[in-house]
């Protein structure tokens, strides 16, 4: 089964608008990727919250259009990269 792995950034976004684009996330069963041991004790940076991982056998194509229709919802513009990890 493979792994994709995306980092997406909201452009102009408040903390409201990756709290949203974290639920949103979540329902199309995307997992938020650990943080490292010295991070999860302080506050962790945007561009941390906004690495996910999703399981599936689902096609690039697939997992790009739930990011896009995730990220949409926060009404900001957006960009992201999604990678298929290597099993």
């Amino acid at each position: 089964m493979p792994t994709y792995r995306t980092n997406i950034v909201l452009h102009h976004a408040a903390d409201d608008d990756y709290v949203l684009l974290d639920k949103e996330l979540k329902s199309q069963h995307f997992s938020p990727e650990k943080a490292p041991p010295a991070i999860e004790a302080g506050d962790i940076p945007t561009l941390l919250r906004t690495r996910y991982l999703r399981e599936g056998n689902l096609g690039l194509q697939e997992v790009v259009a739930e990011v896009k229709r995730a990220a949409a919802k926060t009404g900001k513009k957006f960009s992201f990269t999604v990678l298929k990890n290597r099993n």
